[in-house]
């Protein structure tokens, strides 16, 4: 096995562990909403320990790989609000007014579905409806912010220091 291979397994399993199971990126998360929308929880998990260990060249290729299905980047920024409303109880306005504008929709699509579902329903589908309507150019910048958030910490400095027009 390749360096590169056992170094994407060993962040897989330390992710996976982490995390607990099943992890949001799970394909059998939330009734199998992800399996029904060929959400791959192995990119998913490369993607984030990727980006966590500051590994740019396989961050850019799980990214990559990723936003080549919307139903991956609904599950990234499903994951992203999830985190945030367990830790706020609330996604915070700034959320809602700053950074990626795709992502603010995928944010807003989040927050409705949870009015309209409840907190402890989480519609993945809601989110995945978004992402069909939208340009799949535009969704890797909103699964990158999406990354952000995950990777933030929830300091809510985050939230409310975006620059000014952003």
């Amino acid at each position: 096995m390749c360096s590169v291979r056992r170094e994407r397994v060993r962040r897989e399993r330390d992710i996976a562990r982490e995390l607990g199971e099943p992890a949001l990126y799970d394909p059998a998360w939330l009734n199998g909403q992800g399996r029904a929308l060929a959400v791959d929880g192995i990119v998913m998990a490369r993607l984030y320990g990727a980006a966590r260990e500051d590994c740019d060249d396989c961050r850019e290729d799980s990214l990559e790989q990723l936003c080549r299905n919307p139903a991956q980047v609904a599950a990234l920024a499903l994951w992203a609000c999830a985190r945030v409303m367990d830790v706020f109880n609330d996604l915070p306005v700034e959320l809602l007014k700053h950074g990626d504008p795709v992502f603010r929709r995928l944010a807003q699509a989040y927050s409705d579905s949870t009015f309209q579902h409840g907190f402890e329903v989480r519609e993945l589908t809601d989110l995945h409806e978004v992402c069909l309507r939208l340009d799949p150019n535009v969704l890797q910048p909103a699964a990158e912010r999406a990354l952000q958030v995950l990777l933030s910490g929830f300091d809510p400095a985050l939230f409310g220091s975006c620059p000014p027009g952003d």
